[in-house]
């Protein structure tokens, strides 16, 4: 069935790639070019009002978060809804403050991302980052590095500046703890808490990921300024769009995270153009699914909430969250 056309969409999570020279290093890795154009092209016929553009790896990160707002502002097909951007900046950094400071320049920006997976040298093994390889540490369980990140992470507060949080469920805990001393900052929590390559079957192996994710995400729960993006589900369970009781599995995780937090700090997002590129950046596929039918099976799910419910889930906690006006 087609999604209700009636019905408002806020995509609070997407990318555009331009390449050399914002986006070298992920050129580096083989990702191709994703321009505004594309985006619009892939919702089709959805009802989108407005969407945030969330960083994607830059190398200048001011340059990127500068470039996506002019093409808002100059009506750019496919960036002309971009309401809200969330830019990169690294906390830990010297000169934080200044990059903080900076970003708050351009109207558009609302919050910082700052992808701080981290489980153990990258590799297939883990659930740590590609993006983390360059850095190689635990933002926010390693003491050498937590203390300077925590004081960059409590300068946002002051700038009215959220945290959009990308961990792995070993991390969960410690960004609980984290956030329970800085109330001031709102923090959506990237992609479902990413659990990560879960084969349900019920096995040993899927029981213990998924205890170690519902303690940290329990702990997160318990404070009321962290919302969820529910997004990126194929790195969650790969192989869902194209398997009934891997979608039945991974339904029932959705809803799960949205009976712990509640419709009201929980928001469906595109993730586009990652999980529907044939891979995310961790390489689990989710089969090309496009937004239009990423967001069918989104309302398919939900179908049997009470509509105020559903209407936080697409559009009202997203619009909320980064700010974003009528």
């Amino acid at each position: 069935m087609p999604f209700d056309p009636t019905r408002e969409i806020v995509d609070p999570h997407h990318h555009f790639f331009t390449g050399a020279p914002v986006h070298a290093w992920l050129a580096s890795l083989g990702a191709p070019e994703y321009a505004p154009e594309s985006y619009a092209e892939a919702l089709g016929s959805l009802p989108v009002r407005h969407t945030v553009h969330v960083e994607a790896l830059p190398d200048d990160p001011l340059a990127e978060a500068r470039q996506v707002d002019a093409w808002a502002s100059a009506g750019r097909r496919g960036a002309d809804k971009v309401a809200a951007i969330v830019a990169a900046c690294d906390l830990a950094a010297a000169d934080a403050e200044a990059q903080l400071d900076a970003l708050c320049s351009i109207a558009r920006v609302r919050g910082i991302r700052y992808i701080v997976d981290w489980d153990g040298p990258f590799g297939e093994d883990n659930a740590t980052h590609v993006a983390c390889s360059r850095h190689g540490l635990d933002y926010l369980r390693d003491s050498a590095v937590a203390a300077r990140f925590e004081r960059g992470f409590a300068l946002l507060a002051s700038r009215r500046l959220s945290f959009d949080l990308q961990c792995c469920p070993a991390q969960l805990a410690a960004a609980a703890a984290l956030f329970a001393r800085h109330p001031g900052v709102p923090v959506a929590l990237c992609h479902l808490g990413k659990p990560r390559h879960l084969a349900a079957d019920g096995g040993a192996r899927d029981e213990a990921k998924l205890a170690e994710w519902r303690a940290g995400m329990a702990a997160l729960a318990a404070l009321p300024h962290v919302f969820v993006k529910l997004s990126m589900l194929g790195y969650a369970v790969p192989g869902w769009c194209n398997d009934a009781a891997k979608e039945a599995f991974l339904k029932a995780l959705v809803l799960e995270v949205i009976a712990l937090f509640g419709a009201r700090r929980c928001m469906f997002s595109s993730n586009y153009h990652v999980s529907a590129a044939g891979s995310d950046s961790d390489g689990a596929s989710e089969h090309g699914l496009e937004p239009p039918a990423l967001f069918e099976r989104f309302a398919g799910w939900v179908g049997a909430l009470p509509a105020d419910e559903q209407a936080r889930l697409f559009s009202g906690t997203a619009a909320e969250f980064y700010r974003i006006g009528a």
